[in-house]
């Protein structure tokens, strides 16, 4: 009895240790200080097309038309990158920001429907995100865009670009 019992259990812990964890997208709770609905933790392009974010990712998809010349330099450069994008909903720069950033890598053909390729935490106004732990990405201003190549950390864009979101990608892009 005890070697079945044993052996039910190792596959139950096997099983449940290899299978994949799932990340949980586009939960949404209460702002602590306006009772705001806000995103936590994982979050991606259908959620902001959706809910609480959907007129800021509106506005900044229709409102900004990036520079064609521009986009086009970029696109070469953008095959081996990656982003991580720390964002508050709550947040007037994250409103902003994101759908511009976003309009430009849809206008380079770039995906980030790819969660492999692009992705987005947010955070409530204490720089928390739920049970992800984001201190190892050192933030401290919200949105912070952060730019890798092959994995490793080629630069930052925080709180607002400093001149077109395309041309500020490119100079990272171009540097390294």
């Amino acid at each position: 009895m005890k070697k079945i019992t044993f052996w039910s259990l190792a596959i139950v812990l096997i099983t449940l240790m290899s299978c994949k964890h799932e990340k949980v997208y586009n939960q949404i709770v209460k702002d602590e200080t306006t009772g705001e609905d806000i995103y936590i933790g994982y979050v991606n392009v259908e959620g902001l097309k959706a809910d609480i974010f959907k007129d800021f990712y509106n506005n900044g998809l229709h409102n900004y038309e990036p520079n064609d010349s521009l986009v086009q330099a970029l696109k070469p450069y953008l095959e081996d990158i990656t982003f991580r994008v720390i964002m508050g909903t709550w947040c007037s720069d994250t409103q902003e920001e994101i759908p511009r950033l976003l309009n430009v890598l849809y206008t380079a053909e770039y995906d980030p429907l790819n969660p492999e390729k692009f992705e987005m935490i947010a955070v409530d106004r204490n720089k928390k995100a739920g049970n992800i732990n984001i201190k190892k990405y050192n933030i401290e201003k919200i949105p912070t865009i952060i730019l890798y190549r092959n994995g490793k950390e080629i630069g930052r864009i925080v709180e607002r670009f400093t001149n077109r979101p395309e041309a500020d990608l490119l100079d990272i892009v171009k540097q390294k």
